[in-house]
């Protein structure tokens, strides 16, 4: 019975450890999603173009500039599509404060800014589909 015991506690502490090593990484689920950013391809008034809204979190928001160009991707086509974006615009204050999941001492809410980025027209692309920007690609 001891030795039952013995594996469990020796298991768990394997799943620990490799909990701490994923994260100390940033290749958990939690850091996976924060660095991808997801909006919802929209029409621009000229029907030229189309423009994706991100909202970022103030800790990233320096990383993005007017006239920058950026990579986003649409994962969900069947042959998922990348395409050279340009930021049009960025906030020049939070649109909205996002809580955090935890409220420990010190932690203060998490302010979101909005950036907006245009994407060139393509026949695979349709209003309403998903864009993503991966945040861990972009450099300045």
């Amino acid at each position: 019975m001891r030795s039952k015991w013995g594996l469990y506690i020796i298991i768990m502490l394997i799943i620990i450890l490799a909990g701490g090593l994923l994260i100390a990484k940033g290749t958990d689920a939690v850091s996976q999603a924060e660095n991808n950013k997801q909006g919802i391809l929209n029409t621009a008034q000229d029907a030229a173009a189309y423009y994706v809204d991100f909202y970022i979190p103030e800790s990233q928001i320096e990383q993005f500039h007017a006239d920058q160009k950026i990579n986003v991707h649409f994962p969900y086509l069947e042959q998922p599509l990348v395409k050279e974006g340009v930021v049009t615009s960025v906030a020049p204050s939070p649109q909205f404060a996002n809580l955090r999941m935890t409220r420990e001492k010190g932690q203060a809410d998490l302010s979101m800014y909005l950036i907006r980025i245009s994407v060139p027209t393509s026949k695979d692309l349709l209003p309403g589909m998903t864009a993503e920007v991966q945040l861990d690609n972009i450099t300045d």
